[in-house]
């Protein structure tokens, strides 16, 4: 009998013990994919372009004008290169050459070139350059930005009707403490 008591104690005691053991398990698979969800939820609004337009004929016709536009920019080979000559780091100085170049590698002297640092998440953030030439194809400015992480740079450069749009992205560190 003092056998038996023994044994059903043990048996209970094992039972607790697997049945914690399942407890524990659901609550750590819970956890895992709660972490999991709220992680993928803070990258995709921390990444998030826009606004979603459900409206299919619109979203067509604007990706069928922007597909024009770039077979027009492929039509013309002009050669846009965009460079930032300093660290990126938020609160200094970005230092921005633009170099542009004609289908047949001349320069192109007389363009007029803008330069937008775009944060995809907050449009307050950007900024706009008007670049200066300094000649043989080579415009300059600067700018500073207010947050570290993913910014595109969209380059323009017009010379009288023909425009060019060249993107680029560009990673802003924070500044070292």
């Amino acid at each position: 009998m003092a056998n038996d008591g023994g044994e059903a104690a043990r048996e209970n005691a094992k039972t607790r013990w697997v049945l914690r053991l399942w407890v524990l398990a659901g609550l750590a698979f819970v956890v895992a994919v709660l972490g999991y969800s709220s992680a993928m939820i803070y990258l995709a609004q921390r990444d998030y372009p826009g606004s979603v337009v459900n409206d299919y004929f619109e979203n067509y016709e604007k990706f069928n004008q922007y597909a024009e536009m770039l077979e027009n920019q492929e039509d013309l080979g002009w050669a846009l290169g965009t460079q930032v000559n300093s660290l990126p780091v938020v609160g200094e100085e970005l230092d921005i050459v633009v170099r542009a170049r004609y289908a047949d590698d001349s320069p192109i002297k007389r363009g007029t070139v803008k330069v937008r640092l775009v944060r995809n998440i907050n449009a307050r953030l950007d900024r706009k350059i008007n670049m200066q030439p300094q000649g043989n194809g080579r415009y300059t400015g600067s700018t500073t930005v207010d947050k570290p992480g993913n910014w595109t740079i969209y380059t323009t450069i017009r010379d009288g009707t023909k425009q060019y749009i060249s993107r680029r992205y560009l990673w802003v560190e924070e500044p070292l403490k």
